[in-house]
């Protein structure tokens, strides 16, 4: 998937992206993240892929020190997944509060799953709140399927889906590049 030419891309997440990724995690989650669990992930974690959605700069700037200072600032949303064995798991996807309704979500979902079945595997699971119906129904429209709910499974004690898509099917994967390609036309000027 190619994000050449848009106001956007996706790109891995490093090092210095931790603390914008936690501001966003805490916007977003009532029970966000640490710093140090994202710092295991990058470093510790083989089998752990992050990914971070930056928007590009609009002006260019006159130096590399200016250039990347902007981009580093412009960090709007993450994704977080791993891949053991045959299996994808989404640990964490969100979007900043204003950038939603874009599809960017769905973007990020989508490059998870493009990881997930780029290592192979033949499932990706997620654990969702129960009161979360746009993502619980953003995670239905790739195929995601209820397996079980989670009892207390948040630090709120609110319940969770645990769900999972399988992703093996090569028209579920011809409709992950379908679905990424006409997001991707919204942000095209015509």
């Amino acid at each position: 998937m190619n994000d050449n030419g848009l106001p956007f891309h996706i790109r891995r997440l490093e090092a210095k992206d931790i603390p914008a990724v936690t501001h966003i995690d805490r916007l977003v989650f009532r029970d966000p993240w640490p710093e140090s669990a994202y710092v295991q992930e990058l470093y510790f974690n083989p089998n752990a892929h992050y990914f971070v959605l930056q928007l590009t700069p609009a002006m260019p700037t006159r130096t590399w020190e200016e250039r990347r200072a902007a981009l580093d600032s412009r960090i709007i949303g993450f994704v977080g997944m791993r891949v053991e064995i045959d299996r994808g798991h989404i640990s964490t996807l969100a979007v900043r509060p204003e950038w939603r309704g874009w599809g960017l979500g769905e973007l990020l979902l989508l490059k998870a799953l493009e990881q997930a079945i780029h290592n192979g595997a033949k499932t990706v699971s997620l654990e969702v709140r129960v009161s979360n119906t746009i993502a619980l129904n953003l995670y239905a429209k790739y195929g995601f399927e209820q397996v079980s709910r989670l009892r207390g499974y948040y630090a709120d004690g609110e319940d969770a889906y645990f769900m999972r898509a399988d992703v093996t099917d090569a028209e579920y994967q011809q409709r992950l590049h379908s679905r990424y390609a006409a997001i991707i036309a919204r942000f095209i000027p015509t």
